[in-house]
C-alpha cells in the first residue's frame, strides 16, 4: 500500500493544500480520499492521468473536503476520461455532491464516463480491499476509514475528535492519520482533535505510526517544536509519500526515530 498526501492543511490554510490523500495498491488501483478546493491542481501537478483514480471517498462534505469535485470532474471531462468512477459518500450527503457534478458539466447534462454512487457502510469491500468506517465527533457526520489489504492496515480520520468507535477502528494500524487542529487541549465536546489527545491515541490504539494533520496554521510551529520527542508521532506534510511495504520492512524506524 502506498500513500500520497495531496494535502494536510485545515480549511483555510495559506501554507498547505486542504486535507486529502491518495491510497494505491500494487495493481495501481487508486482511491482519492476527499477533494477540497486546492486538491485538483495538486493532482494535475503530479501528472496523474484522468483515468488513473478509480474511487473518490468523501469522509464528509464540508467545502474544504468536497468543493474541488466540480473542477476535478470538469478536467476529466475535458481530457476525455473513459473509465467509470466510483464515489462513496453518506446517503444524506449525496445530493450536494450531485450538484457539484452538475456544475462540472453545465450547461451539458452528460459526462463522457460513468459514475457509480455507493452509500458508505460500516463494513464493505472493493476488489481485494477490505474497508470499515466509524463516525468521529464532528459538526456534521464524518466517516473515518480503515483500509486493509494483504497484511497492511491504514486508517484515516477525516475531521473530528476520536470516538470509542474510531479508536476501535484504529487498533493496530500500520499507519494512521488523525485530524489535529490545535496544539492545546480542546473541550471534550469540540468538533476537532488536539495534540494531547493524539499522544494518548498512540497508547490506546497500538498504532505503529500516527500522523497528525489538518492543523490550524498558527498551531504548526508549536507542534513542530515538540513532535520530534514524541516517538511514533509525525507531522504530515503536503507531498509526503509512504510505502507501507518498505515501512514495515524497516520496522517503522522512519517514525520511531526523531523526526
Amino acid at each position: 500500500m502506498k500513500l500520497d498526501v495531496i494535502g494536510c492543511g485545515s480549511a483555510f490554510s495559506t501554507v498547505n493544500n486542504t486535507s486529502s490523500i491518495i491510497v494505491k495498491d500494487d495493481d495501481e488501483n487508486q482511491w482519492l480520499i476527499d477533494c477540497g478546493p486546492t486538491v485538483p491542481r495538486a493532482i494535475w501537478e503530479r501528472g496523474i492521468d484522468p483515468n488513473e483514480i478509480n474511487v473518490i471517498y468523501f469522509t464528509h462534505i464540508h467545502p474544504d473536503h468536497c468543493s474541488g469535485l466540480a473542477a476535478l470532474l470538469n478536467q476529466w471531462k475535458s481530457f476525455k476520461r473513459t473509465e467509470p468512477l466510483d464515489i462513496f459518500c453518506q446517503f444524506e450527503q449525496r445530493k450536494p455532491l450531485e450538484q457539484l457534478l452538475n456544475l462540472s458539466i453545465w450547461p451539458e447534462t452528460e459526462l463522457c464516463f460513468d459514475i457509480h454512487w455507493h452509500e458508505i457502510k460500516t463494513e464493505f469491500s472493493w476488489k481485494h480491499w477490505q474497508l470499515a468506517t466509524a463516525k468521529t465527533q464532528h459538526e456534521i457526520d464524518n466517516c473515518s476509514l480503515r483500509i486493509t489489504f494483504e497484511d497492511q492496515v491504514f486508517f484515516y480520520s477525516g475531521d473530528g475528535r476520536p470516538t470509542a468507535e474510531t479508536k476501535a477502528l484504529m487498533q493496530g494500524a500500520d499507519v494512521a492519520f488523525q485530524e489535529c487542529a490545535s496544539f492545546e487541549a480542546l473541550e471534550s465536546n469540540s468538533s476537532h482533535g488536539d495534540y494531547p489527545n493524539c499522544v494518548k491515541l498512540l497508547v490506546e490504539t497500538g498504532v505503529q505510526a500516527l500522523g497528525i494533520y489538518h492543523c490550524f496554521d498558527s498551531e504548526i510551529p508549536k507542534i513542530e517544536r515538540v513532535i520530534a520527542d514524541a516517538e511514533g508521532l509525525f507531522l504530515s506534510r503536503d507531498g509526503l509519500c509512504i510505502d507501507l511495504t518498505e515501512l514495515k520492512a524497516q520496522q517503522y524506524s522512519v517514525f520511531s526515530e526523531p523526526n
